[in-house]
């Protein structure tokens, strides 16, 4: 079952709490202020990282954000399974990234971590698989009716 961009970014924040209460407090801790649009194959969220803790949107404002993030499903699961480092991504143009640079450089610290904690717990790995799976293609898979035959020219 195909899982959309926000609804996962919700339970893995859900699973951190639950697992991870340690790495999540160190990774709100880090990245406090941080704002930043996550655009994955065009789906959209903001993370927005303060005191209380982490929270996903949908939405905010253009002048609140201070990074935006743009990737694929492939490049992003090159880099979860090793295929493909951070700092490779960034120097192909996979993974596109602005804003200030102290910000993305806690961008960066909370993309290790979670990188570190798919690699090493199960549920995070199975979560983050259910991103992984394709959405429908929105075509049906009823027959198709036959191709239209080509009438030769009329020659005068």
């Amino acid at each position: 079952m195909h899982m959309r961009l926000r609804p996962f970014l919700k339970e893995l924040l859900s699973l951190l709490k639950e697992d991870h209460p340690e790495q999540l407090s160190r990774i709100v801790r880090e990245s406090k202020g941080l704002v930043y649009l996550q655009v994955l194959d065009g789906e959209e969220a903001v993370i927005r990282v303060s005191e209380r803790g982490i929270t996903i949107d949908g939405t905010a404002r253009k002048k609140e954000m201070n990074v935006r993030v743009y990737i694929g499903r492939d490049h992003l699961f090159d880099i979860l399974e090793g295929r493909l480092t951070l700092e490779e991504a960034v120097r192909n143009g996979d993974l596109r990234v602005f804003g200030e640079p102290s910000m993305i450089l806690r961008c960066y610290g909370m993309w290790e971590r979670v990188i570190s904690l798919a690699r090493t717990s199960a549920r995070l790995y199975f979560l983050t698989y259910r991103l992984r799976e394709r959405r429908p293609s929105g075509r049906s898979t009823a027959r198709r009716p036959a191709p239209r035959r080509r009438l030769a020219p009329i020659e005068a």
